[in-house]
């Protein structure tokens, strides 16, 4: 299921950059729209380039026919983003930490000026999200999608309130 999203904020794209390339940006961030953040596992940055990689889980209710195929336990993964800070863009890959057959996610975020000048930035995310489980697949992408579409633009808000 495909799906985007573009928000602007209050801060220019190198700041909006600085805060997603940041384990801070992630570290004591409360759980919203059944995700939660649990730890930055990996941190690698250079001058044009940083490595990201944040595990989350899925901490909302599911259904039984979810439950049948799925352990509402084991509904955690790691994201690994690349920032390619010059070009003003970064993609980023979901890892599942469990059921990698039955998951996969990728996409991109662009960091541009905003129409309000230089001081605002633009954040477009653009995705794809794969659930492989027969009869619900399509209705679970569908409430994933959803959540994830709340706790990006949450995130993204969140970038005006990010000391650094």
């Amino acid at each position: 299921m495909k799906f985007s999203l573009r928000q602007s904020v209050g801060v220019p794209p190198a700041r909006a950059m600085e805060a997603y390339g940041s384990p801070s940006f992630y570290d004591g961030r409360p759980a919203r729209d059944d995700i939660d953040v649990r730890e930055v596992v990996r941190h690698e940055a250079t001058q044009d380039r940083v490595l990201l990689e944040v595990r989350f889980a899925f901490t909302g209710s599911v259904s039984p026919a979810v439950r049948a195929v799925v352990d509402p336990g084991k509904m955690s993964w790691i994201t690994r983003t690349e920032l390619l800070l010059a070009e003003g863009r970064s993609s980023w890959t979901v890892l599942p930490d469990h059921y990698p057959d039955r998951l996969r996610a990728s996409g991109t975020y662009r960091f541009e000026e905003g129409d309000a000048g230089p001081d605002t930035c633009d954040v477009e995310v653009e995705g794809d999200l794969k659930v492989s489980v027969p009869i619900v697949g399509r209705s679970v992408e569908k409430v994933i999608v959803g959540d994830l579409r709340a706790y990006i633009a949450d995130e993204v808000a969140g970038i005006t309130g990010w000391a650094g």
